[in-house]
């Protein structure tokens, strides 16, 4: 009967706290966006290099429990996996600070009313984010990571739609309104911005799921 490891489950909880804690300040920042989308007294998002500090918390704990425990093979990839994780999770960093810059230069233009409808993406974005911060969740009876494919699908459609729809509207504006091509560029890139940053936060499930479906065969007599 395998020996009951304090020190790996100690660490195992040490990465699993620190993705917490970088989805949370990634979700701060996510939702001070939003509400910069809706309200006329933007707010300022926490500084890239503070999540940063986090993403790289994240992956010295991960680092710290494939050299010093020894993992067996399901706790390695998960460790393999949180460490993809916290990459996605810089790059939807990246993306939202360049999404609330080009926010910034959008208010009070012509383009005002995309924005708007930008915000009811940004809220599924968040919805998709509460369902996806569930899956890297491990407890000691059962360390098989949760299938929460059907609610991220269910999300994700809801969401590309209304992409979908904003992309179609900026086209719409673009060709009607009598703007800079500046402003239009930054209308483009805003809404590009918006889909990608949705489309990370679709990916991270499958990325821990890639390394969590390789099990081990089950013996029989």
């Amino acid at each position: 009967m395998p020996t009951h490891n304090v020190l790996l489950e100690m660490r195992i909880n040490k990465v699993r706290e620190c993705l917490d804690n970088l989805a949370s300040q990634v979700e701060d920042n996510l939702r001070t966006v939003l509400g910069n989308m809706e309200s006329q007294a933007p707010a300022p998002i926490q500084e890239l290099q503070k999540v940063m500090e986090s993403a790289q918390a994240t992956r010295a704990s991960c680092l710290l429990l494939i050299g010093r425990q020894f993992p067996v093979a399901r706790d390695l990839r998960y460790a393999m996996a949180a460490i993809r994780v916290e990459h996605d999770y810089e790059r939807v960093e990246e993306l939202t600070e360049a999404l609330n810059r080009r926010i910034h230069y959008l208010r009070d233009t012509p383009m005002q009313g995309v924005l708007k409808n930008m915000a009811g993406v940004m809220r599924g974005i968040v919805k998709l984010h509460q369902v996806v911060k569930q899956t890297w969740q491990r407890t000691g009876d059962n360390p098989t990571l949760p299938d929460l494919k059907n609610e991220v699908v269910g999300e994700s459609k809801s969401i590309q739609s209304g992409i979908s729809a904003i992309q179609s509207e900026a086209i719409e504006k673009i060709a009607r309104v009598d703007g800079s091509a500046e402003m239009s560029v930054e209308l483009v890139l805003a809404c590009r911005h918006l889909k990608r940053i949705a489309l990370l936060m679709e990916a991270i499930p499958e990325e821990l799921h890639a390394f969590d479906a390789q099990q081990s065969p089950v013996m029989t007599s």
